[in-house]
Formats: C-alpha cells, sequence, structure tokens
C-alpha cells in the first residue's frame, strides 16, 4: 500500500529494493495509481501474486526521507555530523585535492577527490562536495555541489543543491538559493 491516507502500522517502506530484470516486465503490466504514478508496492505486489520471490528486512538503525530538496540536504547534515569523532575533525578530503592558503574549511565537510579549492573561498559547515570540482571566491553552507562543477564568482550559495557540470561565474555578492539540473550554467 503506497502512501495511504491512514497508515495501518508504524512501519514504512524506505524505498532499498534489490530486483532482477524481471521487474521491467511487471512495470509493463501496471496502470498509474489515483495520484497518477506508477507504484512501487503495486510492482511488488504484481511479483507476489505471479509467485515470484519478494523478501524483506527491517532497518533497525536512523533513515531519512528524501523525498524533497531541504529533506536531502537535511540527511547530508545528518551524515556529515555522524562521521565526526574523536579521530577527525569531521573535515574529509580527498585524493588530489587542492586546498590553497585562504580558504576556509568548517566542519564538517567532505569533499571529494581532484577537487580545487581558491583561496578567498569559505566551505562549510554541512557541505558535500562531489570530484573535480573547482571553488573559487565564494561561501558555501549546508549544501550539495556534485561532480564537475566550476564555482568562480563573489557568492554565497545556501541550503542549495548543485548538479553534476553544473558551473556559475561572474560576480555577485547577493545570497541566493539554487536547485539546478545536470549540466546548467548560471551567468550573473
Amino acid at each position: 500500500m503506497e502512501k495511504p491516507k491512514d497508515p495501518p502500522s508504524n512501519f514504512a517502506v524506505i524505498g532499498v529494493y534489490f530486483l532482477t530484470p524481471k521487474i521491467f516486465k511487471i512495470i509493463s503490466e501496471l496502470k498509474p495509481s489515483w495520484r497518477g504514478e506508477l507504484e512501487i508496492t503495486e510492482a511488488l505486489q504484481l511479483l507476489m501474486d505471479k509467485g515470484l520471490n519478494v523478501e524483506h528486512d527491517y532497518v533497525t538503525g536512523w533513515w531519512k526521507d528524501t523525498g524533497t530538496p531541504k529533506d536531502i540536504l537535511h540527511a547530508n547534515q545528518l551524515i556529515l555530523e555522524s562521521m565526526k569523532d574523536e579521530q577527525n575533525d569531521g573535515i574529509f578530503i580527498g585524493k588530489n585535492c587542492t586546498i590553497e592558503p585562504g580558504s576556509k574549511i568548517i566542519s564538517p565537510v567532505i569533499i571529494d577527490e581532484n577537487s580545487i579549492i581558491k583561496s578567498s573561498t569559505i566551505i562549510g559547515p554541512n557541505v558535500s562536495i562531489g570530484k573535480n570540482s573547482y571553488l573559487q571566491k565564494c561561501t558555501i553552507k549546508n549544501s550539495i555541489i556534485m561532480n564537475d562543477c566550476k564555482i568562480d564568482a563573489s557568492v554565497q550559495i545556501v541550503d542549495s543543491i548543485i548538479a553534476d557540470g553544473t558551473e556559475i561565474k561572474k560576480n555577485t555578492s547577493n545570497e541566493s538559493v539554487y536547485l539546478l539540473g545536470e549540466r546548467s550554467q548560471v551567468n550573473f
């Protein structure tokens, strides 16, 4: 049952599935629900109705719904905070990264491999930066910068998700919120 108005229990499907290619035939047989969507729960039910094996397991640790950009940013914050302990300060720098003097990294932050953080750049807290990214003259807080991004602008990026291959350039000093699709380019 997908998102019932009156849930029959306090259990939730957290959305982790391991499926064989048989699922594609099942999906082709589905009709959109009252919400106009193909429901994974209906696909699983149809698998069982056809006598195919469907198993489940219980997650006893924490989990976080990531259905909205705000939820994704909150999950990023929770994960980054959970990585801090007595052995580290919550700043994780990948292989072949360059962090220039004059830049400031505020924990918790993770910077993936081959990224360059130039001077006059402030990163953190609660920031994840993907591989091969280049950041200069910007301030980034509580945000996710995906792979292959170039931010070369005097901007404050707060509570934002910047998708793969995005380029932000030119100068502005306005604080802005961004949700940009893959291969986006923004000129200020």
